[in-house]
């Protein structure tokens, strides 16, 4: 069977985030509740929430850890304890980001399932889209409610217009 390549909208609701005045703090919205974010109080913050830089790694953190647990545990190898560990350094000139990840196991693990933990963690979801190709498409709107992609500025091109179809056809 030949897959044809698609585009898939992730979420079914967009998440959504505001500020308010004078605050550093951002309440997310997403599809289960609420979640904050604030920068520290070095930057002008309250530290009430993790910033968004801690965000972005926790969720390379946690598709690592929940991707490694579903295959051990389809594997049914007797790994039980998963320690996973990011950072990250940011150079200037050129721009470059290079995030660093390190597992550890709280159980002996043989050679072989070592380099397939490597491989497993390498490819999860997460790990795939931050190192994969990724295009921002902002736009402005005057209406809160509208749907991420769409708004009023800046005006569509043709290629704009076929690319927000496919989205919201999703």
């Amino acid at each position: 069977m030949i897959r044809k390549k698609q585009t898939l909208r992730l979420f079914p609701k967009d998440i959504t985030g505001d500020v308010i005045k004078d605050r550093q703090e951002v309440t997310i919205n997403w599809r289960a509740g609420q979640l904050i974010l604030d920068e520290p109080t070095f930057n002008g913050g309250k530290d009430l929430g993790p910033d968004p830089f801690s965000t972005v790694l926790s969720g390379l953190v946690a598709c690592t850890l929940t991707t490694l647990r579903m295959y051990i545990k389809k594997k049914e190898w007797n790994i039980t304890d998963i320690h996973c560990a990011v950072n990250m350094v940011q150079q200037t000139e050129p721009f470059r980001t290079s995030i660093f990840r390190t597992l550890s196991f709280g159980q002996p693990v043989t050679d072989a399932q070592k380099e397939r933990l490597l491989w497993i963690a390498k490819n999860c979801p997460v790990a795939r889209l931050l190192e994969g190709e990724i295009n921002i498409d902002t736009r402005l709107s005057d209406d809160p409610t509208v749907s991420a992609g769409m708004g009023n500025y800046p005006p569509s091109d043709e290629a704009s217009a076929d690319a927000a179809e496919k989205y919201t056809a999703q």
